[in-house]
């Protein structure tokens, strides 16, 4: 057996085992902390279940694209595990981007917020925006760049590795076409469409989906204290054996 075929089958089970986990959280839906973690934690398994989804129909190439999406999401969730004042960041963040967006429709020159524009309300909405940001920013909080993401939740080799190997396939990057599509040979170039896969980048790219979603899950059991711990360690005695054979 290879050892793709050993990581996928894993992070197939890990996948089951993780939502079977997950239904027995119990958590406060009326507490923000609980609403933005778990619900970061939903993305992180919805993302992970695309994966499989797409290794096995063969679309290799945009997995890695979700796999930054995963990355980022866990970070965030790290984060507001260890600080739950970290979210007033994010919401910072929220707000910086809302406000570019309304005030990019009400200088009505963009075709695609005209709805918004003609909204009689939108000097009310950046009014009221601005002055929960202001709010914030005067109690010491300030917004938060991606890299001071990854450098908050202690994660700065990940930021300068495996986040920057992801955003040159998000990005179109150069290294990221050649992989993709070019074949180069001693004598010969092709390009290629839907090349076939490439085991090692897929070993790598599952086995990284089956760490973050490990790594998620032990941040929210942890949280909300629920007890289950001797399920985790036994998902993580299996991933570090896999990792252990190859």
């Amino acid at each position: 057996m290879s050892k793709t075929t050993k990581i996928l089958g894993f992070f197939e089970k890990e996948l089951e085992d993780v939502l079977s986990l997950a239904s027995e959280i119990k958590f406060d839906s009326n507490h923000a902390l609980h609403q933005h973690v778990v619900s970061l934690y939903g993305s992180v398994i919805e993302l992970s279940s695309s994966i499989k989804v797409l290794y096995k129909s063969g679309h290799y190439s945009t997995i890695s694209l979700v796999l930054r999406t995963i990355l980022e999401a866990f970070v965030d969730l790290r984060n507001l595990c260890r600080d739950p004042k970290y979210g007033y960041s994010l919401t910072i963040n929220s707000y910086k981007e809302s406000l570019n967006f309304l005030k990019t429709a009400k200088d009505d020159q963009n075709v695609y917020t005209e709805m918004t524009a003609r909204d009689p309300n939108v000097d009310q909405h950046i009014a009221n925006i601005e002055k929960k940001n202001e709010r914030l920013k005067s109690n010491g909080y300030k917004g938060i760049n991606i890299r001071g993401k990854f450098e908050k939740a202690d994660m700065l080799d990940d930021y300068l590795t495996i986040y920057n190997m992801l955003c040159a396939d998000t990005h179109n990057d150069i290294r990221a076409l050649r992989a993709r599509h070019m074949v180069i040979g001693e004598d010969s170039f092709s390009l290629e469409f839907f090349k076939q896969e490439d085991t090692e980048a897929m070993y790598n790219y599952l086995g990284i989906a089956s760490e973050l979603l490990l790594r998620a899950t032990y941040e929210i059991h942890s949280l909300l204290d629920s007890g289950k711990d001797k399920e985790l360690q036994s998902l993580r005695d299996d991933l570090n054996q896999i990792r252990g054979d190859s």
